[in-house]
Protein backbone atom coordinates (compact mmCIF):
# COMPACT_ATOMS: atom_id res chain seq x y z
CA UNK A 1 0.00 0.00 0.00
CA UNK A 2 1.42 3.39 -0.90
CA UNK A 3 0.83 6.12 1.39
CA UNK A 4 2.04 9.15 -0.66
CA UNK A 5 -0.90 9.08 -3.19
CA UNK A 6 1.13 8.39 -5.63
CA UNK A 7 0.66 4.66 -8.26
CA UNK A 8 2.88 1.91 -7.27
CA UNK A 9 3.11 1.31 -11.60
CA UNK A 10 3.73 3.55 -14.17
CA UNK A 11 2.17 4.21 -16.72
CA UNK A 12 3.64 4.85 -20.42
CA UNK A 13 3.71 8.06 -21.93
CA UNK A 14 0.66 9.21 -24.24
CA UNK A 15 1.33 10.25 -27.89
CA UNK A 16 -0.78 12.42 -30.11
CA UNK A 17 -1.02 11.41 -33.45
CA UNK A 18 -2.63 14.33 -35.97
CA UNK A 19 -3.73 12.80 -39.25
CA UNK A 20 -4.79 15.27 -42.26
CA UNK A 21 -7.48 14.99 -44.82
CA UNK A 22 -8.29 16.79 -47.36
CA UNK A 23 -11.91 15.47 -48.06
CA UNK A 24 -13.00 15.74 -44.56
CA UNK A 25 -12.02 16.80 -40.77
CA UNK A 26 -8.58 16.31 -39.80
CA UNK A 27 -8.60 13.37 -36.65
CA UNK A 28 -6.12 13.47 -33.82
CA UNK A 29 -5.89 10.19 -31.86
CA UNK A 30 -4.03 9.76 -28.58
CA UNK A 31 -2.35 6.71 -27.96
CA UNK A 32 0.31 5.11 -25.86
CA UNK A 33 3.67 5.93 -26.99
CA UNK A 34 5.08 1.99 -26.90
CA UNK A 35 2.19 0.48 -27.91
CA UNK A 36 1.91 -3.33 -29.00
CA UNK A 37 0.29 -4.90 -31.76
CA UNK A 38 -2.67 -6.29 -29.38
CA UNK A 39 -3.27 -3.22 -28.15
CA UNK A 40 -3.17 -0.80 -30.57
CA UNK A 41 -7.16 -2.14 -31.44
CA UNK A 42 -8.07 -1.03 -27.95
CA UNK A 43 -6.02 1.55 -26.18
CA UNK A 44 -6.61 4.50 -28.15
CA UNK A 45 -9.07 7.69 -28.17
CA UNK A 46 -9.50 9.69 -31.54
CA UNK A 47 -11.37 13.01 -32.22
CA UNK A 48 -12.10 14.86 -35.77
CA UNK A 49 -11.33 18.35 -35.59
CA UNK A 50 -14.25 20.00 -34.38
CA UNK A 51 -15.27 17.87 -31.88
CA UNK A 52 -13.19 18.71 -29.27
CA UNK A 53 -12.88 21.83 -27.14
CA UNK A 54 -10.69 23.43 -24.39
CA UNK A 55 -11.34 22.02 -20.48
CA UNK A 56 -11.46 25.20 -19.36
CA UNK A 57 -14.75 26.19 -21.56
CA UNK A 58 -16.81 23.44 -19.23
CA UNK A 59 -15.55 25.27 -15.90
Amino acid sequence: MTTTGEPDHHEPPIRATIVRYDDHADECTLHPADLDEDSRLTEWISAESGDYFALTSCR
